[in-house]
């Protein structure tokens, strides 16, 4: 029966869900399934930061009709004349994608690229397989709105390379690496109805070997026991402790009051 109330929600996949399907098919089950996420830590808010600035950079070209400089190399067109804050498309019944484009490009042939920021600690060598599925995913959203997509998309790293004794630290000089994604919309396609065929599996997956997400899920269960069986050696004086407790617990009103 929950079985069968779960399959009559609609599932939002994104990006981000489908490569956490990538790496691990287990944590991404109970991600969708459970709501059991997994745990995170304090995210850096500088990406953010940088991320609105060049993101206003590139307005003051949307509203010149114009490419910005460093792009004009790469290819001849324009900025997308409005570009939606989500993008959604129902791939089919019960599942939508969902994504949100830094940005997308129009090519004189009218086909719609597009393109994505990231900072960095320095140039990137290759495209990590992340970012690759990511633009996949962005081009099938851009085709089931109507939007043509080309077969590349781009992405812009950003990257500190200096600081002008000068200038000071509140001037900090970034590079920029503009790398070409080939991109496969059927590899998108594939991933996506691997990720729907998982979760309509009545199944929680195995966890996977390279998951230390699940590692540490099992090592913990592993050591349970030694852990009860510490806490309960530990457990010596059980009238003392909760005395000292009192005590403590008495010590803060008194400071309080």
């Amino acid at each position: 029966m929950w079985y069968k109330l779960y399959m009559m929600k609609k599932v939002f996949l994104s990006p981000s869900t489908l490569n956490l399907y990538r790496e691990c098919p287990r944590c991404f089950y109970l991600h969708m399934r459970y709501e059991i996420k997994r745990p995170r830590g304090p995210m850096p808010s500088i990406a953010t930061g940088l991320d609105s600035v060049f993101k206003r950079y590139f307005a003051y070209y949307r509203l010149t009709g114009e490419l910005p400089p460093e792009l004009r190399q790469e290819m001849s067109g324009h900025l997308i004349e409005k570009l939606k804050p989500t993008y959604y498309y129902d791939i089919k019944p019960g599942y939508t994608i969902m994504g949100k484009l830094d940005d997308c490009l129009v090519t004189d042939q009218g086909r719609y690229v597009p393109l994505d920021h990231k900072t960095r600690a320095s140039p990137a060598s290759d495209v990590h397989p992340a970012y690759q599925l990511q633009m996949e995913v962005y081009c099938l959203l851009l085709d089931g709105n109507g939007l043509k997509a080309g077969d590349r998309a781009y992405l812009l790293y950003y990257y500190p390379v200096n600081v002008s004794p000068q200038e000071g630290a509140k001037n900090i000089a970034f590079g920029l690496d503009i790398k070409r994604v080939d991109v496969n919309v059927d590899h998108a396609k594939e991933v996506i109805e691997q990720a729907i065929a998982c979760l309509e599996s009545p199944d929680i997956p195995e966890p996977c070997p390279e998951c230390e997400y699940c590692r540490w899920v099992d090592e913990a269960g592993a050591k349970q026991p030694i852990i009860k069986a510490v806490d309960v050696a530990g457990e010596e004086e059980p009238e003392r402790e909760k005395e000292k407790a009192q005590e403590e617990e008495q010590e803060y009103r008194d400071e309080l009051f």
